[in-house]
């Protein structure tokens, strides 16, 4: 089979690509393999810029690639999402590039991703995208906490065992800037950090003179005319190489939810994504009143928003799972998602994964929950079935971007 001189030069100790695929072996019948890939309805030439930051990455081990998936609740949960980052992690050694941007969403009495866990203090109030009737400022994360307690904190500590190891030496601290906001404060001695703020980014940053892996904030009032602090969000960050992927979900988003969130554009473009990953539309097609024609034109102003941040990013639509609505009827809408993906990514020289197909088509998710991959409401997965959809995704990433380094010269 063909050799890479390209990954030759940098991982040929380390990694063989004489495979086909990295993860896992493509051996479930239930699977349609044959779908999964990413497809270019127009060219791939969107996805370059993103594929040349992973050349840099393999070549020189430098640059940060950051990749940014957007949805509901599956991606809340960030099982599906980390499952994709740690196969990176582990298809590419040495490529943890930090944890990213996280929301500690206990404090918001949710469920929260398992490898972290926020401890909290005061009493705080939530707002979501998906809280139509309540008015409040949101940002990328589509959710946010708020305490009017003095002296209220949070902590963020990762489990340990299982998890990769996420040092970080900087924090972002997404955050309203009013006025009569509390004080921000990080609990660490004075002299092992400074600290700047962004007002116009929506954000303020935070310089550790020394790598941590935990984190704790205090929220003070000092003064009188102090009211309350609205949190959107955090990142942790290193000045590592590598590959960062920041999960935002909120159970029950659609892509309306996202476009209610007004400090969305800002809080993206800190990110500088690469890739953007879209994977909104479970909640948008599940009434029968779908509108596919609506459906495009919200995704056209979600685009816009993203294309306003980060002009260059790759944009990847995944289309809706199988699905069935009250558990009894296959959910038909599937379909017309899938055939407004396809013509969004022409639109907008964008890529699609077809999770819709590669599951199995209309009414695949019947067999997915016998074998213990979906759950009973015929809509989420479980645990093992996240894990595989990550998997098939990932796949299909790598597949794609195999096929630009076919563009280089190969020996036998």
């Amino acid at each position: 089979m063909k050799i890479y001189i390209l990954v030759c030069f940098l991982l040929a100790e380390s990694l063989l690509w004489a495979q086909d695929v990295p993860f896992p072996a493509e051996n479930k019948t239930f699977v349609n393999y044959n779908e999964n890939k990413i497809y270019f309805p127009d060219d791939s030439l969107a996805f370059r810029g993103f594929h040349k930051k992973i050349d840099s990455l393999l070549i020189y081990g430098k640059g940060k690639i950051n990749i940014v998936h957007i949805g509901g609740s599956h991606v809340q949960a960030d099982i599906w999402s980390d499952r994709i980052r740690t196969n990176f992690y582990n298809y590419f050694p040495g490529s943890n590039g930090g944890r990213g941007f996280i929301f500690p969403f206990r404090v918001a009495k949710t469920n929260n991703p398992y490898y972290f866990y926020p401890e909290y203090t005061g009493n705080w109030e939530s707002c979501r995208n998906v809280e139509t009737k309540k008015k409040c400022l949101l940002g990328l994360s589509g959710i946010s906490i708020t305490t009017a307690d003095t002296l209220s904190t949070i902590k963020i500590k990762f489990r340990g065992v299982g998890i990769p190891l996420y040092e970080f030496d900087r924090v972002k601290v997404f955050h309203a800037f009013d006025s009569t906001r509390l004080d921000l404060c990080l609990q660490l001695p004075d002299s092992l950090f400074t600290f700047e703020q962004f007002p116009n980014l929506g954000y303020t940053e935070f310089i550790i003179f020394k790598r941590v892996d935990s984190l704790q904030l205090k929220f003070e009032k000092i003064d009188t005319t102090q009211k309350s602090f609205t949190l959107f969000g955090i990142t942790l960050e290193n000045n590592d190489s590598g590959i960062s992927l920041h999960a935002i979900g909120v159970n029950g988003a659609s892509v309306p939810s996202y476009l209610r969130c007004e400090l969305f554009t800002p809080h993206l473009s800190v990110l500088k994504p690469d890739l953007v990953i879209l994977s909104i539309g479970i909640n948008d097609a599940y009434e029968p009143g779908f509108d596919p024609v609506v459906y495009e034109k919200n995704y056209d102003s979600l685009v816009a928003k993203i294309k306003l941040a980060s002009p260059n990013t790759a944009i990847l639509f995944t289309t809706n799972n199988d699905s069935y609505y009250k558990k009894r009827y296959p959910n038909r809408n599937a379909e017309l998602v899938r055939q407004t993906m396809f013509l969004l990514a022409k639109k907008y020289n964008a890529g699609v994964w077809d999770m819709f197909s590669v599951m199995g088509g209309l009414g695949s998710v019947k067999i997915w929950q016998k074998l213990g991959l979906a759950k009973i409401d015929k809509v989420h997965f479980t645990k093992e079935g996240y894990e595989l959809i990550g998997d098939l995704l990932f796949n299909a990433l790598i597949k794609s971007y195999d096929a630009h380094l076919g563009n280089f010269n190969t020996v036998e």
